[in-house]
């Protein structure tokens, strides 16, 4: 079974990359069979393009 994990973002350039990122380490180190959706609702910083990196590094990840 896997874990779906939706989280919505808005203007979140300064924590998104550090908080997506503990969150995956968390769950592969407890092998967790995962996906993590972040839904950005139309952020004017840059969390738009740390999302697109953070999706090209994890596989498990996708950007809506």
């Amino acid at each position: 079974m896997k874990l779906s994990i939706l989280i919505p973002v808005y203007n979140e350039e300064k924590l998104i990359r550090q908080v997506t990122e503990h969150l995956i380490k968390e769950l592969e180190l407890n092998h967790i069979d995962y996906e993590i959706v972040l839904v950005n609702d139309n952020s004017t910083d840059k969390t738009l393009q740390i999302l697109e990196e953070l999706s090209l590094k994890y596989s498990n990840l996708k950007v809506v």
